[in-house]
């Protein structure tokens, strides 16, 4: 379930080793509306960051295994945009600086004033759809004027690339329409369509022009780029959500994806809808190693891969689109 401005559509994940106040917080946490998934490790509570969409994470500074700062630094590289408040102990000042510089949104102190509680967690919602929407037209301008720039640079590289990430986006623009994203989504996805294969900048050139058969190294460096574009990007906030979409647009809905190996809803839903824009028009382009498929075939394997690598719900989408596009094509192709 994913927050929509309403307490009660909130999902908020309670990383907590001790049960006693696990169960306190879950408990008061259900009282005021929201839905509560907890954990009692980091360990598991990461494998669930992956198989499910979560809008807020409550995490315990001290845990077992992993330490609490280093849970919220896998959240924040995994999704930076779902707030991480930690819990520390009172007059730990200290630990509550090191969990802000460690990607924590906000603190905690032990022992916890549960009115406040939902004050605590309803700012850092509210924050999170305020940075959401922080770009003002101006700096959004310029913005996407840079990145179309950094995409045809990116394209050049390759010349069956050329005009491609142009596509990408006119597609993800057509399947967000589709399924009723709001302007401020399709934006962001126009952005992240553009500028999605940014951490191809640090592939070599000999990798992507290769007509044969790729070696595990050079395997190696393919897989590295969703993850390396989302760090180029990481250090601009305003690209946060941006950032995220471009690190999981190679995810697959059963988990087999990279670089997290995301599940499901964990996935970000425009990264899903990047994937599969991204997979269709890598099947129709001409590449040095094969050649184009029709538009019939791209869309038959999309559809076999419906539920393993891509979400059904898009796939549906995208199935309309297509096919309404391009049957009108062909009917004036035939007059």
């Amino acid at each position: 379930m994913i927050y929509t401005g309403n307490l009660s559509s909130a999902h908020v994940l309670v990383v907590d080793d001790d049960q006693e106040i696990s169960n306190l917080l879950s408990d008061k946490l259900r009282s005021y509306g929201y839905e509560v998934s907890t954990a009692d490790d980091s360990k598991s509570a990461i494998e669930m960051v992956k198989t499910h969409g979560y809008d807020l994470i409550l995490c315990d500074l001290y845990l077992h295994g992993i330490t609490g700062l280093q849970f919220a630094k896998t959240v924040n590289r995994i999704h930076p945009h779902v707030p991480v408040i930690m819990i520390t102990a009172f007059g730990d000042i200290n630990a509550s600086r090191e969990a802000l510089a460690a990607g924590a949104s906000d603190f905690l102190t032990k022992p916890i004033e549960m009115l406040k509680l939902p004050i605590v967690i309803e700012n850092n919602l509210q924050r999170k759809e305020v940075e959401a929407k922080r770009l003002s037209d101006e700096r959004a301008d310029v913005l996407f004027k840079a990145i179309k720039a950094l995409a045809a640079a990116i394209d050049a590289k390759s010349s069956y690339t050329i005009s491609r990430s142009a596509n990408m986006a006119e597609l993800c623009l057509e399947i967000g329409r589709e399924m009723g994203f709001t302007e401020d989504r399709l934006n962001t996805l126009e952005l992240a369509a553009y500028i999605h294969d940014v951490g191809k900048i640090s592939t070599p050139d000999s990798v992507l022009a290769k007509t044969g058969k790729l070696s595990d190294d050079e395997w190696v460096d393919i897989l590295k780029h969703p993850g390396m574009g989302a760090d180029f990007l990481a250090g601009i906030d305003e690209l946060a959500e941006v950032a995220a979409i471009v690190r999981h647009h190679h995810e697959h809905v059963d988990g087999s994806g990279y670089p997290d190996g995301l599940m499901g809803d964990a996935i970000p839903l425009l990264a899903r809808v990047l994937s599969i824009a991204d997979s269709y028009e890598a099947m129709i382009s001409e590449r040095p190693y094969r050649s184009a498929m029709t538009w019939h075939n791209a869309l038959q394997e999309i559809c076999k891969n419906s539920g393993k690598q891509f979400d059904p719900d898009v796939v549906e989408a995208t199935v309309r689109v297509i096919e309404r596009k391009q049957g009108g094509q062909d009917q004036q192709k035939a007059a």
